[in-house]
């Protein structure tokens, strides 16, 4: 029977830009039962635009500073003074600061949510995959080939889990009026094919070859389609801009920038683009598959999972011709276009309802180890009424 008073978790995570993985975050702490859990959010980057979001839930958001060894101590420092028992980090390179947690018998839950362990640094990177493991008790994976590469690199003791990501599947009226909106603040035509590519613009979502298919679509549908790119920009626009330019495409691929909300860009769409390299679960998919727009994408890891090719989306090999072949096919035919992403969003119902996802996460963290004997009067003390209040206060002095 579970304790009558919210037990403190800390979940960390590298920074609160505005992206996918700040966005699961932000649902899974939404989802939180606040009279079971009561989460504290360290970052070890920088604050952004998710940071108010989260503090609106109630929720503190504590930010790490200085070189990785002084993060680490400020880190356990505040653990132990919230008298917390469970850290959830949320991303791959996070999962290092339970080493920081070491012989307090904390359950420590560690996320991978990318292929390849290709988010953490590529020098040295059986080194950081050690340190990424070393101090967990439970691995999180948002695909099963993710799953089944951690498996292979950590301890049969260790336990692995396969947790998709979660997605709202909006409203059908939402989504029109969504749709309205921003067809219009982009002066599209009824009869202009809108193919969107979303995400930051940082070499591994290889928005050239985004750039590259949609100069192959135009050269078969000529007017027809006009071409959207949303994301933030991590040093990649100018070279993209130049792409842009060198083939002619000014004036028929636009570049929004980061965009509050990119769900409602996505409503806009006829055909969601993703051209990446390599990607955990791309979240912009499940995104674009909720507003029943059709997906063309390379076979990143994750995507089996998702989109059954040719019936919920399109999966093609990672060459511009191919991509630009399947694209093309559905910039011709508004009716396919309609049917698979009818199909690509009940996917999405299905297989990825929030609240029964968002539950499976929290579940993990019941799984707390049993404070040990130097412990116990400090698991006593955590008892008492007014302790966390004021432990909260000391942590943000």
């Amino acid at each position: 029977m579970p304790p009558p008073w919210p037990e403190p978790v800390a979940v960390m995570i590298g920074g609160l830009g505005q992206g996918g993985s700040e966005r699961q975050l932000y649902s899974f702490l939404a989802g939180c039962d606040r009279r079971r859990w009561e989460p504290l959010v360290f970052a070890s980057g920088a604050l952004g635009f998710w940071e108010a979001p989260i503090r609106a839930l109630g929720i503190p958001v504590v930010l790490l500073q200085g070189n990785p060894l002084a993060k680490m101590r400020q880190f356990r420092t505040a653990v132990a003074a919230a008298g917390i028992r469970c850290f959830f980090s949320w991303s791959s390179y996070t999962n290092g600061y339970a080493l920081a947690l070491a012989g307090t018998g904390s359950h420590c839950i560690g996320s991978f949510r990318n292929a390849q362990f290709a988010d953490l640094p590529h020098r040295l990177r059986c080194l950081w995959i050690w340190v990424s493991l070393a101090g967990l008790t439970a691995v999180v994976c948002n695909s099963a080939e993710t799953q089944a590469q951690v498996a292979r690199q950590c301890s049969p003791r260790l336990r692995v889990v396969f947790v998709p990501n979660a997605v709202e599947v909006p409203p059908s009226e939402l989504v029109a009026a969504w749709r309205d909106h921003w067809r219009k603040r982009l002066g599209l035509s009824l009869d202009t094919v809108l193919v969107l590519g979303a995400g930051r613009l940082v070499p591994q979502k290889c928005f050239s070859r985004f750039i590259d298919v949609i100069a192959q679509v135009i050269q078969r549908h000529g007017q027809a389609v006009y071409a959207v790119i949303a994301g933030e920009d991590h040093g990649c626009l100018p070279a993209l801009q130049a792409h842009v330019a060198q083939l002619g495409l000014v004036g028929r691929i636009e570049f929004l920038g980061a965009v509050p909300d990119a769900r409602e860009l996505m409503a806009a769409a006829d055909i969601f683009l993703l051209s990446s390299d390599y990607e955990g679960m791309p979240n912009v998919v499940l995104e674009a598959m909720a507003a029943g727009v059709p997906c063309v994408a390379t076979p990143v890891n994750g995507l089996g999972g998702v989109i059954e090719s040719g019936s919920s989306g399109l999966v093609a090999e990672a060459e511009a011709s191919d991509l630009a072949q399947h694209v093309a096919m559905l910039a011709a035919d508004s009716g396919l276009r309609q049917a698979m992403g009818a199909r690509g969003r009940a996917r999405i119902a299905t297989n990825h309802q929030p609240d029964r996802i968002i539950r499976g996460l929290w579940a993990l963290c019941e799984a707390q180890a049993k404070p040990s004997m130097g412990d116990a009067s400090a698991a006593s003390d955590i008892r008492r009424p007014g302790f966390l209040a004021r432990r909260r206060r000391d942590v943000h002095r």
